[in-house]
């Protein structure tokens, strides 16, 4: 008989969950449920480290903060995997209280202004309408009204059913913000936390330098530089990232001061940079050989999505690290 009931329930079981899955994900992304004011940003930490805790009811999802110098960062956070998954995640950027309090301790500020309430959102063809109260425009300086709109467009287009953003305001298509930012039309991801402006010889490029706002927890920063070279490929992106990272900005590097690069090439998911003898002077200290890895390793991902491990050569010959240091690549530039 026991059996018999055991039978019974896993077969209601497995029934609960087809129906749940039949769902339409557009609203899964979209549902209008309410958000309440409790954070869902939850870490824990121990002496290695960040511990990856997981959790069938939490989502991995890519959010976008940023930095007291404007810069905006993607921080990977679990949110509850629940109907209205991307309204939830624009959620995640209001100012409130509980966010900014755990925020801090990375060194981070949310960037939507205190009281911003999402309207509404829709999501048809890849393009997202999403429609924000007035406290949207609650803010001071053309740096904070750069920092919301590549925000809430990078936040959006983490999710693979959204390519373009229309940002609005109490119903309305604004040609412009404050500052001159222009939101009439659909926005796509371009030029994240570009460095200078570029001119028309100029192809953007994206790479990766390390910043710290108190002096502890680090994070790597995604930057947009040009490149003459005739297309972006993977060397041309090394070599934009070698220039240093720009005046005053207050991020850094971890390659060695003169390095420069002899050839870089990728074979089955593996990037094989070639340095000049320079590299060898990169710093002892495991730590900071780990970010040199991720630094290369994520500036070269943004050109091969494909390439999961990366090794340093000098002239030739590979380069020996530390032995605890991993070659892998992490899924996520940053995650707290």
């Amino acid at each position: 008989m026991k059996r018999y009931k055991l039978v019974i329930i896993v077969i209601v079981l497995c029934l609960m969950v087809v129906l749940s899955g039949c769902e339409n994900p557009l609203a899964k992304l979209v549902g209008e449920k309410e958000a309440s004011d409790t954070s869902y940003v939850s870490y824990l930490i121990d002496n290695e480290g960040f511990v990856d805790v997981e959790d069938e009811g939490l989502r991995k999802t890519v959010l976008y903060y940023r930095d007291e110098k404007g810069f905006v960062i993607p921080v990977m956070r679990r949110i509850p995997w629940e109907e209205g998954i991307a309204k939830s995640a624009v959620g995640q950027l209001v100012d409130r209280p509980v966010v900014r309090e755990d925020l801090s301790t990375i060194g981070l500020l949310p960037v939507l202004p205190a009281g911003t309430e999402i309207i509404g959102m829709s999501i048809n063809e890849g393009l997202c309408k999403v429609d924000f109260s007035n406290e949207l425009l609650s803010y001071s300086s053309e740096l904070e009204e750069k920092s919301i709109v590549q925000a809430v467009i990078y936040t959006l287009t983490e999710f693979e059913t959204i390519d373009q953003v229309q940002i609005m305001v109490e119903g309305d298509i604004m040609n412009k913000l404050t500052y001159g930012t222009k939101i009439g039309e659909p926005l796509e991801r371009a030029n994240i936390n570009l460095a200078y402006e570029l001119s028309q010889e100029n192809i953007p490029v994206v790479v990766y330098y390390k910043g710290t706002t108190n002096g502890e927890e680090t994070f790597f920063v995604p930057v947009t530089k040009g490149t003459n070279a005739m297309k972006v490929d993977i060397k041309s992106a090394l070599v934009a990232l070698l220039e240093g990272a720009p005046d005053d900005s207050g991020l850094y590097s971890e390659i060695p001061f003169g390095a420069t690069i002899n050839d870089v090439y990728v074979k089955e998911g593996v990037a094989y940079i070639d340095f000049s003898e320079e590299i060898k002077h990169m710093p002892e200290s495991p730590v900071h050989q780990q970010s040199l890895v991720y630094e290369l390793g994520l500036t070269l991902r943004e050109i091969e999505p494909t390439i999961a491990q990366i090794r340093i050569l000098s002239n030739g010959t590979e380069v020996q690290l530390s032995s605890d240091i991993s070659l892998n690549l992490p899924q996520f530039s940053n995650e707290f």
